[in-house]
């Protein structure tokens, strides 16, 4: 090899760690401390997921089912479980070999080494760009340091996605002179990789980028006009490819309160107007200090910081807008498109646009999750600007100086750093920080088999979707993706919009709580209802237990045939209905047994995830419901015969009995 050849490899290797360097001390809290972690939506809704996936692989079993929230949902169809993510799926394998403990803090490895990636991948656009080795170093620096990155660390699945963009953008350039399969096969990998990560979102944004740019070069004459057309194959492909977690997650949008997310984003959502000040005041809206948080009506603070470094944003103006060429006028356009495209309703372009989209496409976009591609934008520009308008002196001296503002800046904040001793939050041993609280409901509701589930009529949210971390479960979740047919139960005690995903309890006297075998109750409030009553009280929460909550497996009286799940919804609703008594079941009524029915036993032989087995006996014909969320997929057999399973009373699951002593066995 040349000794110029070897120089630049250095050259680049010294460029590689140093990147890697910036982020380890920009994320070094949460890498190397043990007091620390990411916030919110990764302790309460990435943390629970893996940590279920991570046990059932732990035991040898595939994780499809999840019984702990909702009481019980598909795990495998979630997207953002990032099942068939791989480095997702190596840290849970991990975790197994260095203890769950440990789980936490190896999913944040895995994001660090993720937006190094992106930094390395950044960094090799730019040069293939034309960008001078230190320009292309600055231009890393501002996307893997910048806004995105520092504000959704709590967001896993955006971080994962957003570091594959870099790679998707460098494969369109590479695209540009010709069909090349090799760079068709690597962007159609990297934009399957933006499905797999678990964030849809940032995925529609990594592909849509993809097309767009496209375009843009070829309108700038820097690619051939069969660009797009290469890209929509890559499209393809990347669906293909990530079929496995494509075809079970649109499955679980059909049967979930995904499919009314219209009704919440209204005209399409996206990132506020104000948050626009922030790229020149970073703590504009005071995102640094919640208590003194005031952004605007209905913003969500990691959306209100958009801050890439003034000389970072400087130089891409520079570039922009000083004499560009072609390379910077399209990189321009596409970035104020993007940006644009990212604030969504909040300008009047955006509500022109996303109120004219299908609802269908509508709820699948989310505005705000652009960010990625207009700080890449950014990023890129501002690096188009250094080797254009600095020495090579300069441009390094600028970017070590962009580092140390970001670092200073973003490293830290509340939106990509928690600390443990102020937030303990839970873990498999206690709640809030208490161990006690923790030791007591698990001992509770561990006094049945399966265990009972419990409620929340005044607690964080973080309880019932934490359930898979505690291993106690719950009739309630907090999930993007709830299943329809659990919301629609719950609302019969907690109204609400159909599309709410985390309803307590609020009518603590309705008797479809018991239903779901709920049989204790937690609240930091007084709760006023006969059926429940105090048994203990610990951590400022008092524990309840619900006298009147039905087995997991219990027979009804009677069937009640529903033409479907509005009509079984309203009966389930209506005034006197009496699970223990009627069972609301959606089939045929000639499909049914009529009269009344005969009273029955069932005892549980053995309780999994994914597979029930009952020994049950009735004198009679009768009618057996399980209090587990009803699901396509679910089959059933008695004595090893087919029988179906039907959606009954709204939520959960029947099964038709013929009289005598029977094994029944419920399989995922």
């Amino acid at each position: 090899m040349p000794n110029s050849d070897r120089a630049v490899d250095r050259l680049n290797a010294s460029y590689f760690l140093a990147l890697m360097a910036e982020v380890a001390v920009f994320y070094r809290h949460v890498l190397f401390e043990r007091g620390f972690v990411f916030p919110w939506d990764f302790r309460a809704v990435h943390l629970p997921l893996a940590t279920f996936v991570a046990g059932a692989l732990g035991r040898g079993q595939w994780p499809l089912w999840d019984p702990y929230t909702y009481c019980g949902n598909p795990i495998y169809a979630n997207i953002q479980a990032a099942l068939f993510y791989p480095p997702v799926l190596a840290a849970t394998l991990a975790s197994n070999w260095f203890g769950n403990g440990t789980l936490p803090h190896l999913l944040a490895w895995v994001v660090a080494a993720q937006v190094c990636f992106a930094g390395w991948c950044t960094f090799v656009l730019l040069r293939r760009l034309g960008a001078a080795p230190a320009a292309a170093f600055l231009s890393a620096t501002v996307y893997q340091l910048g806004c995105f990155f520092t504000s959704q660390a709590e967001h896993m699945g955006a971080m994962q996605g957003g570091a594959w963009l870099p790679l998707v953008w460098w494969c369109c350039w590479e695209l540009r002179e010709g069909l090349r399969w090799r760079w068709l096969a690597t962007l159609s990998l990297a934009l399957a990789m933006t499905v797999l990560a678990g964030l849809p979102q940032v995925a529609v944004a990594a592909f849509g980028s993809a097309f767009a740019l496209a375009v843009v070069l070829a309108l700038f004459r820097l690619g051939r006009r069969g660009l797009p057309l290469h890209i929509l194959m890559a499209w393809a492909w990347a669906l293909l490819l990530a079929a496995a977690q494509v075809i079970p997650t649109t499955q679980l949008t059909r049967h979930s309160v995904a499919k009314f997310r219209a009704e919440w984003l209204k005209t399409g959502g996206g990132i506020k107007l104000g948050a626009l000040y922030s790229l020149v005041m970073p703590n504009y809206w005071n995102v640094f200090d919640l208590s003194k948080f005031h952004g605007p009506a209905g913003a969500d603070l990691t959306f209100l910081y958009l801050y890439c470094s003034m000389a970072g944003l400087a130089l891409a103006l520079c570039a922009a807008l000083w004499k560009p060429d072609r390379r910077a006028g399209g990189f321009a356009l596409f970035t104020l498109a993007a940006g644009i495209w990212m604030l969504g309703d909040s300008t009047p372009i955006g509500r022109a646009i996303f109120g004219a989209l299908p609802v269908e496409i509508r709820i699948g976009i989310h505005p705000e999750y652009n960010l990625p591609v207009f700080a890449l934008g950014v990023a890129v520009l501002a690096g188009l600007g250094a080797s254009r308008f600095l020495g090579p002196r300069l441009q390094l001296a600028a970017a070590v100086a962009i580092a140390i503002d970001l670092i200073a800046v973003g490293s830290g904040r509340p939106f990509n750093t928690a600390s443990l001793a102020v937030e303990p939050g839970i873990t498999h041993d206690s709640i809030d920080g208490s161990a006690p609280l923790a030791a007591r409901l698990r001992a509770l509701t561990a006094a049945t088999t399966p265990a009972a589930r419990f409620d929340m009529a005044d607690a964080p949210y973080s309880w019932s979707s934490s359930a898979p971390i505690l291993e106690i479960p719950t009739a309630n979740g907090c999930d993007p993706l709830a299943p329809e047919r659990v919301i629609q139960w719950r609302l019969s005690f907690a109204p609400g919009a159909r599309w709410g995903t985390c309803y307590q309890v609020v009518d603590a006297r309705s008797p479809a709580i018991g239903l779901g075998n709920v049989r204790y109750l937690v609240s930091r409030s007084p709760v006023d209802a006969a059926q429940f009553h105090a048994i203990d009280a610990i951590a400022g929460y008092t524990l309840y237990e619900n006298s009147h909550a039905l087995p997991r497996y219990f027979f009804a009286a009677r069937v009640r045939a529903a033409s479907g799940l509005e009509d079984a919804a309203r009966a389930l609703h209506s005034a006197g209905f009496d699970p223990a008594q009627t069972a609301i079941v959606e089939a045929a009524a000639a499909d049914l047994p009529s009269g009344p029915l005969a009273a029955g036993q069932a005892e549980v032989v053995s309780y999994e995830p994914s597979r029930v087995r009952l020994r049950t006996h009735s004198s009679g014909v009768s009618f057996l419901v399980a209090a587990d969320a009803w699901y396509p997929g679910w089959e059933g057999a008695v004595d090893g015969a087919p029988a179906p399973i039907y959606a009954t009373d709204v939520a959960f699951r029947g099964l038709a009995l013929p009289p005598g002593d029977h094994t029944v066995e419920m399989r995922f």
